[in-house]
């Protein structure tokens, strides 16, 4: 089968989230497939986005400039130019492709609608409800007519069903996996490293995690709190027991060897997050054997056995259960070891690149 692959993301961008996304998926399609790469990344529409700026700053209901009706034809018209003597195209994400018309089957896959999008990430109420349905009624027809639909939970299957009124029979949850080389085993041996991790350090809970952690140093003063990602800022990184390792680039080598020494010995990981659709990270750790406290929210429960491979919490903002789970894994050595055990084992069998690309692969290769 020959395939065309076409995204927004250059493959120089991979050091995770959506562009390690983008970099695994196109690397398993290329070795089963004769797979041709395509980048379609448009300008932004200039008029639309000053016009939103504006409403916005006189607190006006605005247009979503990102997919404006001019964007989309652009996309769509770069596509054009792309069509060839292909068997089927591959589509990277959802939304910027909803004006393409292909002419041969179509895949496409992608974390969340962009319906689901909208809810978690924005204000909805910021934008006019006939410029977001403008949006959705296009996704939810381009979806529909797309041969399959990857999504990377079944949360997030689920949610595009609801919101767009679809059955979803060319839906399919594939899951997803970490962007970091799997070590061939478990090296953590001893420190109590709680890990807060992300590129943003409010909307992921970042104050809750070091509320948790000072009220906990003081009655186990041998634990500390790694913070990677995004600066949180001098006063954060003056309390004791916090240290702030800084950001780390995967794409670069020396980046990506210190994080992997992070990661392998890391006590336990720590994600109150209010923000989210499917965390890698969480995958990520457990490659390493590391358990992890997350929000019960979004797909994290698909990652995160409760009780099992780590705690999932209720309230994400409640800094005293987080400190109570913490504490759990201090004072219970022989369960944590299991749960470490247990996190390593599950993200093996069913949470990696290898198994993911599979499943896409055999899904295409059943049409």
């Amino acid at each position: 089968m020959r395939l065309a692959y076409i995204t927004n993301t250059s493959l120089k961008e991979s050091s995770g989230g959506g562009s390690g996304v983008n970099f695994a998926t196109y690397n398993h399609l290329k070795d089963s497939f004769d797979t041709d790469y395509y980048l379609i990344n448009p300008k932004p529409d200039v008029m639309s986005k000053i016009k939103s700026v504006l409403r916005k700053r006189f607190h006006l209901k605005r247009d979503y400039h990102h997919f404006s009706e001019r964007r989309l034809t652009d996309v769509g018209n770069q596509f054009e130019d792309k069509k060839g003597e292909f068997d089927a195209y591959f589509f990277h994400g959802f939304t910027q492709w909803i004006s393409t018309q292909p002419d041969k089957p179509y895949y496409c896959f992608n974390d969340a609608c962009f319906a689901t999008y909208v809810e978690i990430y924005n204000d909805k109420n910021e934008f006019k409800k006939k410029d977001l349905d403008r949006i959705y009624k296009k996704e939810a027809n381009w979806l529909k007519n797309a041969e399959k639909v990857f999504f990377r939970s079944e949360w997030a299957l689920n949610e595009t069903k609801k919101a767009y009124n679809l059955g979803g029979n060319n839906f399919l949850n594939v899951g997803v996996g970490g962007f970091i080389d799997i070590p061939k085993e478990d090296k953590y041996t001893k420190g109590f490293n709680f890990l807060f991790i992300s590129r943003e350090f409010i909307p992921k809970g970042g104050r809750v995690v070091v509320e948790a952690f000072q009220t906990l140093k003081k009655s186990y003063d041998f634990i500390n709190l790694w913070i990677v990602g995004e600066d949180p800022g001098e006063k954060i990184k003056e309390v004791n027991g916090v240290e702030y390792l800084g950001f780390f680039n995967k794409a670069d080598k020396k980046d990506k060897k210190d994080l992997i020494k992070i990661f392998e010995n890391t006590f336990a990981l720590i994600h109150p997050t209010l923000k989210d659709t499917n965390t890698l990270v969480i995958n990520e750790l457990s490659y390493f054997g590391c358990v992890s406290i997350a929000s019960d929210r979004f797909a994290i429960p698909e990652y995160l056995i409760d009780g099992q491979t780590g705690y999932l919490i209720k309230d994400p903002r409640d800094p005293n259960e987080l400190r109570f789970w913490m504490e759990q894994l201090i004072i219970n050595p022989e369960k944590y070891q299991s749960m470490r055990v247990k996190a390593r084992s599950n993200a093996l069998q069913n949470n990696t690149w290898a198994i993911v690309g599979a499943r896409i692969i055999k899904a295409i290769n059943n049409y």
